[in-house]
């Protein structure tokens, strides 16, 4: 049972179980020895309230001190709305590939609105996200500078490989991708359906590596006051990014059909739950992935909205 304890105090940031984790642990015992296993419900508890510490310390929520805290975390929790929003636009973008061919030449317009707008709104956000990183670099240089690279070589080094990893496996698909015929690449080819969900995931882990990543580094450098203000802005920027990309998506979604269900009934990835002109499962999860980013992105730009509020002038 201690390694099962251990386990579960891993789920809370290291500080914490420094602290407080040899009372949780001894409560653990208290509670479970008598049933030799800690029962699921309870470990679903454990699981979320250190999740809740872990975004805690790293200022995500709660009540930051300091106004730059308060930008600091609510640009952080931008940042993993974003990640959200990357994981939905790729699926969004696989999705309509080949909406154009199903769709009647005189009713693309509002779609192609929609589907431009969505786009450019990807494409603004990711350079405001790329600048906020540039910012950030003499920062991380300086703490590497200063002998603090182990404080998170851990998460980097996870990123890194995360990101390689998911780079050679889309490559590689990319390659085989090019000698199957449009009905292989979309559920024709049971096997290339299966390492193409593979390959997703592998994506969606490289994401959150690399958004786990930027947290922690954030958490450690040293910024000015003007960096931080500046970054505060450029999560907002961010922000209202995905708001366009959102009512971009919708507009195309709704749009397409309205003129062109059949686009919708026969896109990548349905059918295997079920399959609908208006409410396919793919765009379903998209949208439901970029409805929970929204809520986290508003989230912190509240956050940031208060901390330049009380900041003072400079």
């Amino acid at each position: 049972m201690s390694r099962d304890y251990e386990h579960m105090l891993r789920w809370y940031p290291p500080a914490w179980r420094a602290r407080y984790g040899d009372e949780l642990t001894a409560l653990m015992e208290d509670m479970y020895a008598a049933s030799g296993r800690v029962p699921p419900r309870a470990r679903l508890g454990l699981v979320r309230a250190g999740l809740v510490e872990r975004a805690r310390e790293a200022g995500l929520v709660g009540t930051a001190v300091g106004p730059a805290a308060r930008v600091t975390g609510g640009s952080l929790l931008v940042l993993c709305a974003w990640g959200f929003f990357v994981v939905a636009g790729a699926t969004f973008g696989k999705y309509t590939d080949q909406w154009l061919h199903g769709t009647p030449t005189a009713d693309r317009a509002l779609p192609t609105a929609g589907y431009g707008l969505a786009f450019v709104s990807a494409v603004v956000a990711a350079a405001l996200v790329v600048l906020a990183a540039a910012l950030v670099v003499p920062a991380f240089v300086r703490l590497v500078r200063a002998g603090r690279w182990p404080e998170v070589r851990g998460p980097v080094w996870r990123a890194v490989v995360g990101a390689v990893v998911a780079a050679s496996f889309v490559g590689s698909t990319l390659g085989w991708a090019r000698h199957l015929s449009a009905h292989d690449r979309n559920g024709g080819l049971p096997a290339y359906s299966v390492v193409f969900v593979l390959v997703c995931l592998t994506v969606v882990v490289g994401i959150a590596l690399g958004t786990a990543a930027a947290v922690a580094v954030a958490r450690r450098v040293e910024l000015h006051d003007r960096v931080v203000r500046v970054l505060g802005l450029l999560a907002l920027g961010v922000t209202a990014a995905m708001v366009s990309m959102f009512g971009g998506v919708v507009t195309w979604w709704a749009a397409e059909a309205t003129h062109a269900p059949t686009v919708l009934a026969g896109g990548i990835g349905d059918g295997f739950i079920w399959t609908s002109s208006s409410a396919p499962p793919t765009l379903l999860a998209a949208g439901l992935l970029m409805v929970v980013g929204l809520a986290l992105a508003v989230a912190g730009s509240v956050r940031v909205l208060r901390g330049i509020g009380n900041r003072p002038a400079t």
